[in-house]
């Protein structure tokens, strides 16, 4: 669905439509803050910001640990890395942010929000275990625990969470070098989609999460999506994929253990059976309370414009 342009604020206006974005805020952060104690190792006060968050006209390129990214649509925002971690610490409960390098909103139409998370560096991924005989069993099993921790979850939360099924399957794009899957998921009756991709690069890889405006988009149109986000990003120099020499660190594992890595599970292989051993890791992180949380940025930002 298309959304209005961001409108420029000014004087009164301007006052009130930042009353108005922080009292949204606020409620939001009632959610959030319930949503997310379940899985706190400490006591977390339920406290809203009381200054406002301050977007930031994203219209010069971003420079990340290993890259940059730049802008598509001149109605994104970013939040800068205070605000950032502002929102992950104090509204989400996090103990760190160091672990999310960029948050977008808005980058391109149909994407509500980007995130960029920090890069992986365990070596340069080989890709030829998604060619293995065994590979659909493994992402069967990756699948299986994470449609049984949505569960338990939702149990966690007094909430009925489902995990409903692949919106699109993983999918492994060689020339591209990106992995990237979506996950449809029933959260209180309401249909989510939770797209997450994987950037190789020379080191490792770069997560990307996605979440998109509608949950009602065609596989080829949420792929499009996934490609835009990632076209949008630019390694350093001689960081990409393919600089890869001899010589570098190669990681410990392939394609398939990156996908349960972006899953939420851990990756081995069992000795008896030689299929995937799975550890889940819902109830250590809250991750995956990224999938509600993220769907708020774009609306509660969207009035609002900061003058560079």
């Amino acid at each position: 669905m298309r959304r209005a342009p961001v409108a420029w604020l000014t004087g009164t206006d301007c006052f009130e439509g930042v009353n108005q974005m922080n009292k949204h805020f606020k409620d939001n952060v009632v959610f959030i803050l319930v949503a997310t104690a379940a899985f706190l190792t400490e006591p977390t006060i339920a406290n809203a910001q009381t200054d406002p968050y301050n977007p930031v006209n994203f219209t010069e390129p971003l420079s990340l640990y290993r890259g940059k990214i730049s802008p598509i649509s001149q109605d994104s925002l970013y939040l800068n890395e205070e605000d950032r971690c502002n929102l992950l610490i104090n509204e989400w409960g996090w103990d760190a942010c160091d672990g999310v390098e960029a948050m977008i909103i808005g980058l391109a139409p149909g994407i509500d929000t980007l995130m960029i998370e920090a890069p992986n560096t365990e070596g340069h991924v080989t890709l030829e275990d998604w060619e293995g005989a065994d590979r659909q069993d493994e992402i069967d099993a990756i699948w299986n625990e994470f449609a049984e921790g949505s569960i338990a979850q939702g149990k966690a939360l007094g909430q009925n969470i489902e995990a409903v099924r692949w919106y699109v399957q993983p999918t492994l794009n060689k020339e591209k070098s990106y992995l990237y899957y979506a996950i449809l998921i029933k959260w209180d009756g309401e249909l989510i989609i939770n797209a997450k991709a994987s950037l190789f690069d020379r080191q490792g890889y770069i997560p990307f999460r996605i979440i998109p405006d509608s949950a009602d988009l065609s596989e080829a149109e949420l792929q499009r999506l996934v490609e835009l986000s990632l076209e949008a990003y630019q390694p350093e120099i001689e960081q990409a994929y393919f600089d890869f020499q001899d010589g570098d660190k190669v990681a410990a594992v392939g394609a398939v253990g990156v996908l349960a890595a972006l899953v939420g599970v851990k990756y081995g292989k069992a000795a008896a059976t030689g299929l995937i051993a799975v550890a889940l890791l819902f109830l250590k992180k809250a991750w995956f309370l990224l999938l509600i949380p993220l769907v708020f940025l774009k609306k509660l930002f969207s009035g609002k414009k900061k003058a560079e």
